[in-house]
């Protein structure tokens, strides 16, 4: 049966969610900024990638608007596509016009996406809402090839894991993705398993770190005016994100997931109940969700450099008046992977005894100096002053384990495990 789907967010993957989900019969709305920028149709391209034997794609859209009153009211299913920084206003606007047993989802779960929606909805939203759902990866890398009117698939996902809040729904969740996006989907035990996922939240900030890594010598040397040029980006192989990707990207990105692979170790020691089976190290999560489009998987760096999913996403970056490229301070890979993906990273090794991070406490120290923040303090804790602007646990009023655990652990072992009567959470083992 034909549902009533709101995109919201107006990049790379509400264009394509957008176009392909109404090609399919779905009655479409796009809630956005620039509503005036839009076609009333969509078309999605597939040449050159493992879908091109699919052809392209035609959505007509029913609505486009800046104005969750004209959208949201009518619609069975919220899809945020947008940076996890954004997922909170966005759904803060949404709120007051949601429908009775409306779903709301995200095609990228990083940031913590159910204590934000939580938080966000407040209890009043949250009544009206019959689950929350999110994906762990995007259904596929894809760009804007003329905006509002036309986007391109480059690297689709051959399989889809989808996680939910309650989770004892999420077989229906994954039966709506399944439906929505035409990709096999598995299932995720908790949200918890996304929001560690090994994913954009650290490969971002170790790609971009090993391009710029002098830039500050730069900004002390040159002042105002510096910078580099795109022939030197280009010969040193930076101009290419993940094409380009050189051994010390791979290993500062290697650090990082160790750490990450660390925190989850450490949570399952305290809650042996809490399934993170879902947060394999980064090589093998790339490899089963790419699969053959890897096509060299002997090394982390290689994995990388040779996945045709990550064809032709190039470095972002920003031109000064001069013609240089710096560091693009105010794109995703800033405000969506330091403070909705490393902090939060952060956060769970400060609650569970102080794990060391030295990996993780370097790149948000590197990042946080562009964008003008202290999320980071010298003394390697996370600054209370800032914590409301990012996505670790704190920020939710979550001050201890177990009051986390507690939204990732079915209904059904959550009774087995003994929760108090005050309910504030799963005992832990220690």
């Amino acid at each position: 049966m034909p549902l009533t789907v709101t995109i919201c967010g107006g990049g790379n993957g509400a264009h394509c969610s957008a176009g392909y989900i109404a090609s399919k019969g779905h009655k479409v709305n796009v809630l956005t900024r620039s509503p005036e920028k839009w076609s009333d149709t969509i078309k999605v391209t597939t040449a050159t990638s493992s879908w091109a034997d699919k052809g392209n794609f035609v959505g007509k859209l029913a609505r486009v608007s800046s104005h969750p009153a004209d959208v949201i009211w009518e619609s069975d299913v919220i899809l945020i596509a947008a940076p996890a920084h954004v997922h909170g206003s966005i759904l803060r606007r949404c709120k007051d016009y949601l429908k009775e047993g409306v779903l709301i989802g995200t095609i990228f779960a990083q940031g913590g996406f159910d204590w934000i929606a939580r938080e966000a909805l407040t209890a009043e939203g949250m009544s009206k809402v019959k689950a929350l759902f999110g994906l762990q990866n995007i259904p596929w890398i894809c760009k804007v090839t003329e905006y509002g009117k036309e986007a391109r698939i480059l690297g689709p996902k051959n399989r889809l894991m989808v996680v939910s809040h309650p989770v004892d729904v999420v077989n229906e969740m994954t039966d709506l993705v399944t439906d929505l996006y035409d990709i096999p989907c598995g299932t995720l035990p908790n949200f918890l398993s996304v929001t560690l996922t090994p994913s954009n939240q650290i490969i971002h900030p170790a790609r971009y770190y090993s391009i710029f890594r002098d830039a500050e010598e730069r900004q002390e040397k040159d002042g105002d005016d510096w910078g580099y040029s795109a022939e030197e980006l280009a010969a040193a192989k930076s101009m290419e994100l993940y094409e380009d990707f050189d051994p010390l990207s791979a290993e500062i990105l290697a650090s990082l997931d160790n750490e990450l692979q660390t925190i989850k170790l450490a949570l399952n020691l305290h809650f042996p109940q809490l399934d993170l089976s879902a947060v394999p190290p980064i090589a093998e999560r790339i490899c089963k969700v790419y699969g053959d489009d890897v096509t060299d998987q002997s090394s982390l760096l290689q994995v990388m450099r040779t996945n045709k999913g990550y064809v032709g996403c190039g470095t972002p970056m920003s031109k000064t008046k001069s013609g240089k490229l710096r560091p693009n301070v105010g794109c995703r890979l800033f405000w969506e992977d330091v403070p909705f993906g490393l902090c939060i990273l952060k956060g769970l090794a400060e609650m569970l005894d102080n794990i060391p991070t030295p990996s993780i406490n370097k790149m948000i120290w590197w990042h946080q100096k562009f964008m003008g923040k202290v999320y980071l303090k010298e003394d390697g804790n996370l600054n209370p002053l800032l914590i409301m602007e990012t996505g670790a646990p704190a920020r939710y009023g979550l001050h201890s384990l177990e009051e986390i655990v507690r939204t990732s652990v079915p209904t059904a072992l959550m009774g087995w495990q003994g929760v108090g009567a005050t309910g504030r959470g799963i005992k832990s083992k220690i």
